[in-house]
């Protein structure tokens, strides 16, 4: 009986214990540990950054533009020159595609989840210092693929030169023509969710340029105070 009373004890200390501890397949897998970190596909868009400078169609704008990248990168850590990058397209786009209302915020988004802004190799006057190629064949700061490119490359300067995905100005505005492309308002959700998704090739990038834009956003919020 003694012997009997042992195994049936040792039998129940067994199954506690696989009971508790059982392999992460049968749990942990369904139910991973960035579960709930991410935002919610077409939930919401995300926040705006505080607008960059007036575009004056007949004025230069290069003295308001440079206080306020400074400013702005300051409260978010950006590169200042990126932020001069992201705020030079904000400006354009809205005379070239006006209800598009894309933010410069997006970009530092996709800037920081594609390439960590260049990984602060940028020249003061826009160039990169190494160039930044990702293993799919995406090019530029902001991983643009070549067939978007081909399609949407422009040079920010417009000074007839042949548009560089490696300076950060012309990545920025040839993202921004990307991004608006469609002709949709990226302040409504499902807007914003489909061309960044688009964008990047999966609503993965999608989610991380959120949480990125989302930080930027709040962060920038005190400029001009």
């Amino acid at each position: 009986m003694a012997v009997t009373g042992l195994v049936i004890a040792v039998g129940l200390t067994l199954l506690l214990t696989i009971g508790v501890n059982r392999p992460a397949a049968e749990s942990d897998e369904a139910a991973p540990a960035h579960a709930g970190s991410l935002p919610a596909p077409n939930a919401a868009a995300p926040p705006r950054g505080v607008p960059a400078p007036v575009d004056r169609p007949h004025a230069s704008d290069e003295a308001e533009l440079a206080a306020w990248a400074k400013e702005v990168g300051g409260l978010t850590g950006i590169p200042v020159r990126a932020v001069r990058a992201y705020g030079l397209a904000e400006m354009w786009m809205r005379t070239d595609a006006p209800k598009c209302r894309l933010a410069w915020s997006t970009l530092a988004g996709i800037g920081e989840v594609a390439s960590k802004h260049a990984g602060g190799k940028v020249e003061p006057n826009g160039e990169l210092s190494e160039p930044v190629v990702a293993g799919d064949g995406r090019v530029g700061p902001l991983h643009i693929t070549p067939a978007k490119w081909k399609a949407h490359r422009f040079r920010a300067a417009r000074d007839r030169e042949r548009p560089d995905p490696q300076h950060i100005d012309d990545a920025a505005v040839t993202a921004a023509r990307v991004l608006c492309a469609q002709g949709n308002d990226l302040t409504g959700a499902r807007a914003w969710w489909k061309a960044v998704a688009a964008f990047g090739g999966s609503t993965k990038f999608a989610q991380r340029v959120y949480l990125a834009t989302e930080r930027y956003a709040k962060a920038s919020a005190a400029a001009g105070r």
